[in-house]
């Protein structure tokens, strides 16, 4: 969540139903990105960089860039696609028609080599050549809060649209042929340009080994919530034993060129490591802001996902939003009939009767409703705003009909930092060092910015097991200073 305070409401309708993203006809062989396509794209580009974090400027963005026009090019697509890393620490990558093709920051941190970047946005572009976003299948959620974060902080109906066209992308899933087919245009775009073919299926497990370790430092079964990058592009052994196949039929040999993980690593070096500072930070189900000076928890089985909008957070049954602006004049109850309005539009709804409160010595208001859905399910809503000051924050949760329950606790947490509190939450970046010959795993693990699992996340980090031999870099994660 941005560091400015913001307004947010949601729109009912928006909420329950995805928008369908526009499509352009391309194929294989003779690709083609329509005019029309790229033009509608470049104009949805800014919104999707703000729904999904801003774009990452600077030395990493220009390397990235230099990379995906090889891609482009061995597509046959010189000159045609656009290339973006975007500042969000989920790890995932997308392309929407007409060869806009977005990769995260979350992702680039457990990548280790130019192959490896290449091979994702091979992949990538892939989707775009053979047409895939006509044919791809709708995900089952209970609604996409985080749809229309852009929409609702400008009051825009037709930003809200372009806002859920993005979320769409981010959470529509592929079919099983259809990420076979863009594996194996990846992997002949690889070959095309000079990369190492083996790096596909190299990703795709470290893709897996990332799920495992994120399934046990949060505490939850792995598979048991899908991840990103699996929800738009499904992972299997069948990918990784085809990918290899295709990388093995082609005369690819395995192994990463030196110069291609030192050129990546000094891409990366001093990238922001988990979320920016400007947003808050999410430590398991914690989420700190350092400079608002608030903090909140969310229930056990539940998971936050920070954006510069709003925070997502998401459990088996409800889901619900946290955001902030400046508090009306009228007060906190206006602040939140203002959020209720918002979020139902033109919809019918029932308003239950407000109720007032402290939570943890702040003012706090309750605004209950009910809704019937597109889908003709019934809605709980509540809207739970908090006075800070000058401000007003707000959860606003959706849950089927008597289930908004689980969320109770998470309301109860709400509270201020002290100022010494704020100052300890500190960011994290990729730091790339030498090793040394009396370094070890242990040693190397123990200057990781965390406290649990530095092992396993230092292996996870840098594609390494523990009996693999160091190589002459690595990436650990520091706080920065």
């Amino acid at each position: 969540m941005g560091g400015k305070m913001r307004s947010m409401a949601l729109g009912i309708a928006a909420a329950l139903a995805l928008v369908a993203c526009a499509t352009v006809s391309s194929t294989p062989d003779a690709p083609a990105v329509a005019e029309a396509a790229r033009a509608r794209a470049g104009q949805q580009h800014p919104q999707i960089l703000a729904a999904f974090g801003g774009e990452v400027t600077g030395p990493t963005s220009v390397y990235v860039k230099g990379v995906g026009e090889k891609i482009a090019t061995a597509a046959g697509l010189p000159g045609r696609c656009t290339f973006s890393v975007i500042g969000s620490d989920v790890v995932n990558a997308f392309a929407v028609p007409g060869c806009y093709i977005y990769i995260t920051r979350g992702l680039l941190a457990i990548m280790n080599s130019e192959d490896e970047l290449a091979s994702v946005l091979g992949h990538e572009v892939g989707h775009v050549v053979a047409d895939h976003s006509a044919r791809r299948q709708n995900a089952s959620t209970l609604s996409g809060l985080g749809a229309i974060a852009v929409g609702v902080l400008t009051g825009s109906g037709e930003l809200a649209q372009l806002a859920g066209q993005a979320a769409q992308v981010w959470t529509l899933s592929y079919s099983r042929d259809q990420e076979f087919e863009s594996d194996d245009l990846g992997v002949r775009y690889l070959f095309r340009a000079g990369y190492n073919p083996f790096a596909a299926a190299d990703m795709l497990d470290a893709l897996g080994t990332n799920d495992a370790l994120s399934a046990k430092t949060s505490n939850r079964q792995a598979g048991s919530e899908i991840p990103a990058w699996a929800r738009s592009h499904p992972l299997s052994a069948d990918r990784v034993t085809r990918a290899t196949a295709q990388a093995q039929a082609g005369g690819g040999v395995r192994g990463q060129p030196p110069e291609m993980t030192a050129r990546y690593l000094a891409a990366i070096d001093g990238m922001i490591y988990g979320d920016d500072p400007e947003q808050g930070f999410v430590n398991g189900r914690t989420f700190a802001h350092p400079k608002l000076k608030i903090a909140f928890e969310a229930p056990t089985g539940f998971t936050l996902t920070n954006t510069p909008a709003a925070v997502n957070i998401s459990g088996p049954n409800a889901k619900a939003q946290f955001a902030g602006g400046a508090l009306p004049a009228e007060g906190l109850e206006a602040h939140a009939r203002a959020v209720l309005a918002k979020l139902v539009g033109q919809s019918p709804v029932q308003v239950g009767q407000t109720q007032r409160s402290t939570t943890n010595g702040l003012e706090t208001v309750t605004l209950p409703a009910r809704a019937q859905a597109q889908s003709g399910q019934i809605v709980d809503i509540s809207v739970t705003a908090y006075r800070v000051g000058t401000s007003a924050y707000h959860f606003v949760g959706l849950a089927p009909q008597g289930q908004l329950g689980p969320l109770a606790p998470m309301l109860s947490s709400m509270r201020t930092l002290t100022d010494a509190q704020a100052a300890a939450l500190r960011a994290r970046v990729i730091d790339v060092v030498n090793v040394g010959p009396r370094d070890t795993v242990q040693t190397l693990a123990q200057r990781m910015a965390f406290d649990d699992f530095r092992v396993e996340r230092f292996l996870a980090l840098n594609g390494l097991n523990a009996n693999t031999p160091l190589p002459a870099q690595v990436k650990i994660v520091r706080y920065a200073s």
